[in-house]
């Protein structure tokens, strides 16, 4: 954790006052953009930042005006964009060790990116991930559609995403986002085709499905029953 604030990002963004506006500067620890070919237009999907209860309240407000964010840090080329509209905010604190006050904490999301929680908007063939690790974007794909599948399936499954050219990467500080185009029957007819040609299999036996370790998940495995799905 030594020296961990210069990977930090920062974001900037103006506040009106009565009489004047004012520059609010927040330190930011994590985001994710869609950026157009162009490398201007498109949208932020996530921005994590951090700082004291005024600046976070004026960000918070910020994100549901679809205010304009300047975001800039280590390796991520600087950029001017919103979350658009209906973006969703959760704040919480963070008790520092030598701080009397707590440091404020913001998640921002994009509707996008909220879509792709458990069981929401599967109709959609859009799925924004913060991570391209081949099991983590397997399990994030099969809790959101319902897919029937087993941890040793990622590299195939990764594979097949690229070779049908449907993953792309994203912009991101301190994660590496993903865009997957798909649907749930799509998903579904690549895993059929596979299995009839032999390219992957089940277990031989039922049982549960044990998930190894994965960035973002507090719990050292995940355990799904193989009967349920």
């Amino acid at each position: 954790m030594k020296n961990a604030h210069e990977r930090f990002g920062w974001l900037e963004f103006t506040r009106a006052m009565k009489d004047t506006t004012v520059r609010v500067r927040l330190r930011l620890d994590r985001c994710i953009a869609e950026v157009a070919e162009n490398g201007h237009d498109g949208k932020f999907h996530l921005l994590s930042v951090v700082g004291g209860e005024s600046d976070v309240s004026a960000a918070w407000a910020a994100v549901h005006q679809n205010q304009i964010f300047k975001v800039k840090g280590p390796g991520f080329a600087p950029l001017d964009l919103s979350l658009g509209e209906k973006a969703e905010c959760f704040r919480g604190s963070l008790n520092l060790p030598g701080r009397r006050r707590p440091v404020r904490h913001l998640v921002a999301v994009s509707a996008e990116l909220a879509a792709t929680r458990l069981g929401a908007a599967i109709e959609s063939n859009r799925t924004i991930l913060t991570d391209n690790n081949p099991v983590f974007v397997l399990y994030r794909l099969s809790e959101r559609f319902g897919l029937p599948v087993v941890p040793e399936w990622a590299d195939w499954f990764m594979g097949e995403l690229k070779r049908r050219r449907v993953i792309r990467p994203l912009a991101g500080l301190r994660c590496s986002p993903v865009l997957i185009t798909g649907t749930k029957a799509r998903f579904l007819g690549w895993i059929s085709r596979g299995l009839r040609r032999g390219a992957i299999s089940f277990p031989a036996v039922n049982g549960p499905i044990r998930w190894p370790s994965m960035a973002g998940f507090p719990n050292s495995e995940r355990t799904r029953s193989l009967n349920a799905v």
